[in-house]
């Protein structure tokens, strides 16, 4: 909108030379219009607005309530706005400025210099430190110093560091003082502490390569504490800070981040023994007996007749024999358990016979199913007990085997079926042919010479349903495989779950992924498994060596159905038989 200026009077309004009734006040109107309205009273008075620029406007009720200096600011805001050209060079009225500058002796002090500074701001690489957002654009600025100065304020990063530390001090005592508001002043503690660590890594050590002695007459004066350090003094002050900031921590027993700044502080000074005591402390409220006792001795090496590190020592020398004693009993069990996954491995790579796994995991995030159970999430499509092969020796041996009855959803775990045992044998003991007394068969199906025997053929190569049997392709796979199965039924702790969790939920993704470029999706059904018929008078060591079984989970899995009932009519309808396991 054009500026205008409006002399008004009792009679009406005047626009330049133009003279135009004005209406009563009761005649105005409110359209709602946002260009050509009232900034006050929001009134509809097109062509009668008293206009001081732009964006702010009145009516000529309003403009007469405002106060006289109001008015005579708007009136000459506005005049000059009338007689400045509209299509000014706002370029022209720059250099002018400037030349207007250098005449009076401010600014530039050659035209070589101002032009100097016009290509510099000119360039597209040209960033003003204000705008900075790290220190290496920081330094590449020309007004970097002065911009170092404002920071500064005037004083040194030693100045500064042991301002803050001072500042530290007094809110930790403040905190011990006032137990209303102590936590504040603790929190205030820390980040005074922080600073002051902040400002020691901008100082300079004088046996530093890029150190510059101070020069005559610039040493500070009435300044008690030392312009410049060694290295070695720097890293114990900066020490002291790291403890001052655990021992604020410990006020508000933050006990990972005391763990966390001892460990700073001892590091850069190993004789700190505050350090080394807060840092026991903190390990004994966490309950890690072992590195609790392994402060207090390193404490006691910097100062052997500390009284609380010799107390605190003694205090949690039993725990901390028995966590060890512990820990040294969980990794005898671990060096067992790996022998014998790689005896097993050893023996069944010289049988050729084939180990398999299934997933461990069912989703990639917990989110994706909130009602999963844990025995879901595992997804142990074939259950497995904990229970491994017992390898004798090698025609001696026992395998774990499931019978699974499709037909009534039942299901037998046999922890060891010997090798030379004749499957027939098994069944009779599980179902005679008479006197049979299972709950669940009301109609007297399952007997022994009436039984059909199968297991399935599971799918191998690169690329199978991501959560279908898979053959362990190594030791190290089968290996992994068998501590995860344990960490996820609880075995070793919440933190071994969560990371087995995380291992196969990653490898689940990879799977989902082959599968997704297989089929166009990874939700796609996975092809219906082949079956092989498996006569009873066949031993389980026929099954485990021929070429189309693989035992997923260490398991020998069988399908038992009742040879004359429709559900295994059903079952033949959908999987075709691909072999037949005879006895010997």
């Amino acid at each position: 909108m054009s500026i205008k200026y409006y002399n008004d009077n009792d009679s009406g309004v005047e626009f330049l030379d133009e003279k135009v009734e004005l209406p009563s006040k009761d005649e105005r109107t409110y359209k709602g219009t946002t260009q050509l309205s009232c900034t006050l009273c929001k009134c509809d008075l097109p062509g009668r607005l008293f206009a001081a620029d732009g964006s702010t406007n009145y009516c000529v009720y309003c403009y007469n309530t405002l106060n006289p200096n109001i008015k005579n600011s708007l009136v000459e805001t506005t005049a000059e706005a009338r007689t400045a050209p509209i299509d000014a060079d706002i370029a022209d009225m720059f250099s002018k400025a400037m030349d207007k500058a250098i005449d009076e002796g401010k600014g530039w002090k050659s035209e070589a210099e101002r032009q100097a500074y016009l290509d510099k701001v000119g360039d597209d690489d040209f960033l003003p430190a204000i705008f900075c957002t790290n220190e290496d654009e920081l330094a590449k600025a020309p007004d970097a110093g002065a911009f170092s100065e404002l920071l500064y304020n005037g004083e040194t990063p030693t100045s500064l560091m042991l301002s803050f530390k001072e500042k530290g001090n007094k809110s930790v005592k403040l905190g011990r003082q006032n137990e209303a508001k102590n936590v504040q002043y603790y929190r205030d503690a820390i980040n005074h502490y922080l600073e002051s660590i902040g400002w020691c890594d901008k100082i300079v050590c004088v046996d530093d390569e890029d150190y510059e002695p101070p020069k005559e007459g610039e040493e500070e004066e009435n300044d008690d504490a030392p312009r410049s350090f060694t290295r070695a003094e720097l890293n114990i002050v900066k020490s002291t800070l790291f403890s001052n900031k655990a021992m604020t921590h410990m006020e508000l027993k933050n006990w990972g981040f005391v763990v966390e700044d001892c460990e700073a502080s001892v590091k850069l000074n190993p004789g700190n023994v505050k350090s080394w005591y807060r840092l026991a402390k903190a390990r004994q409220k966490r309950k890690e007996w072992e590195l609790c006792a392994f402060a207090c001795d390193e404490g006691l090496k910097a100062d052997k007749d500390n009284a609380p590190l010799k107390k605190l020592s003694a205090a949690v020398a039993k725990q901390a024999m028995a966590e060890r004693n512990a820990r040294q009993k969980k990794e005898r069990e671990r060096v067992k358990r790996v022998g014998t996954v790689k005896s097993l491995w050893k023996w069944c790579k010289e049988k050729k016979i084939k180990l398999g796994r299934v997933p461990l995991v069912a989703t990639l995030e917990d989110e994706e199913d909130e009602d999963d159970t844990e025995e879901k999430r595992w997804n142990h499509v074939q259950p497995h007990f904990g229970k491994m092969p017992v390898i004798e020796s090698l025609m001696e041996y026992t395998f774990p085997a499931m019978f699974l009855y499709p037909t009534v959803g039942q299901s037998d775990f046999v922890e060891g079926m010997a090798g030379g045992e004749m499957i027939a044998m098994r069944l009779a003991e599980m179902f005679p042919e008479e006197g049979n007394d299972i709950p669940w068969d009301h109609s007297q199906m399952f007997k022994c010479s009436n039984l059909a025997i199968y297991f399935e053929v599971h799918q191998t190569g690169s690329v199978v349903h991501p959560h279908s049997v898979r053959v362990l392709e190594d030791m190290k796979d089968c290996m992994r495989f068998f501590e995860n199965a344990r960490a996820l039924k609880g075995a070793d702790g919440l933190e071994a779950a969560e990371k087995a969790r995380e291992e196969e939920r990653e490898k689940l993704a990879v799977y989902r992924d082959l599968w997704k470029k297989e089929k166009g999706r990874w939700q796609a059904p996975a092809d219906v498994c082949d079956v092989v018929q498996v006569h009873p008078a066949a031993t389980l060591e026929r099954v485990l060596l021929n070429p189309k079984f693989i035992a997923p989970n260490f398991l020998v899995n069988f399908l038992i159905f009742p040879q004359d009932h429709e559900s295994h009519k059903v079952f033949l309808k959908e999987r075709r038989v691909v072999a037949i396991v005879q006895p010997e």
